[in-house]
């Protein structure tokens, strides 16, 4: 079945990136990594508001009425009440050249999140794991180009990632008590649709929506690796998704416009806008950093 979204919000992001809704407000926050911005959208309303960041955020949280944040080489926390910044800690062994990428909440509370080459060169990405007590920690998976979609299923027994540059959507075994993971598999490939894997977001049913950069679409796989449905929207360029709304039943999809050229610009103008729609399947309530399942 094909999907036909709409235009909520024609921001422009030239990297629109990490959705996050947040339930007790009802607003859609997101970040445009490139010009350090931070976006929100109120769909009461139809109404956004813009923020400046002191880093390029890449990926959030929710955490306290604050939003936990990865950017550049570091976390902090941002106060959008205030609209202040406090850094928690550095990436103190990131190559120069690398930067946050994707993150996510895990089942025990903690944040996952990833990084990447920016200039997508060299497979020096890695993967960390932040915990509420502060410790960051690395975690023991394969260094990849480009770190993408930190999700896990309903059960939280299963851990979904992606190594975009390789079109490969991974799945591992998780074992929340030791932080494990095993048993490394390919949940499936994006070769088919000539795209490349981005953020993603689980259902209610244990089905993973995935952005695929390049290919106009976002995917539904199922547990078994099979698609479903397909989202196909006026942009290109789809980088994440995230559900909302009263009833989780809206998803949300962030898109960028980097790297276009002006007359791709020209024929798909609302590339970077902020787009949705309404689905079948609701998706699972946001977990909030330092809070476990």
């Amino acid at each position: 079945m094909i999907i036909t979204p709409e235009c909520v919000a024609p921001t422009g992001c030239m990297l629109g990136e990490g959705p996050l809704w947040s339930p007790s407000e009802g607003f859609l926050w997101w970040v445009d990594v490139k010009r350090a911005k931070l976006h929100r959208y109120n769909p009461r309303t139809g109404n956004t508001r813009r923020y400046d960041l002191p880093i390029k955020a890449t990926a959030m949280a929710l955490y306290g009425g604050n939003l936990l944040m990865v950017g550049d080489r570091e976390i902090g926390i941002y106060d959008p009440s205030t609209e202040g910044y406090e850094r928690l800690t550095a990436l103190e062994d990131e190559p120069e050249g690398n930067r946050t990428n994707d993150g996510g909440v895990a089942p025990d509370g903690s944040f996952w999140f990833g990084t990447m080459d920016d200039q997508e060169r060299e497979a020096q990405g890695q993967y960390y794991r932040y915990s509420a007590d502060g410790k960051l920690s690395q975690l023991r998976l394969p260094s990849v180009m480009v770190t993408n979609t930190f999700q896990f299923s309903p059960n939280g027994k299963t851990f979904y990632t992606c190594d975009s540059a390789e079109q490969e959507v991974l799945a591992y075994d998780y074992e929340a008590d030791g932080n494990n993971l095993t048993g490394r598999r390919v949940l499936a490939d994006t070769f088919s649709f000539n795209g490349y894997p981005d953020g993603s977001a689980i259902d209610s049913e244990g089905c993973l929506w995935t952005c695929l950069w390049d290919s106009s679409r976002v995917v539904r796989f199922t547990p078994d690796g099979d698609v479903d449905q397909v989202i196909v929207l006026a942009a290109p360029r789809p980088t994440s998704v995230a559900f909302g709304g009263d009833d989780l039943r809206t998803l949300f999809i962030t898109t960028a416009r980097v790297g276009m050229s002006f007359p791709e610009l020209d024929s798909r103008p609302l590339s970077g806008s902020l787009f949705s729609v309404r689905v079948s399947v609701p998706g699972l309530p946001g977990r909030e950093f330092g809070k476990s399942d």
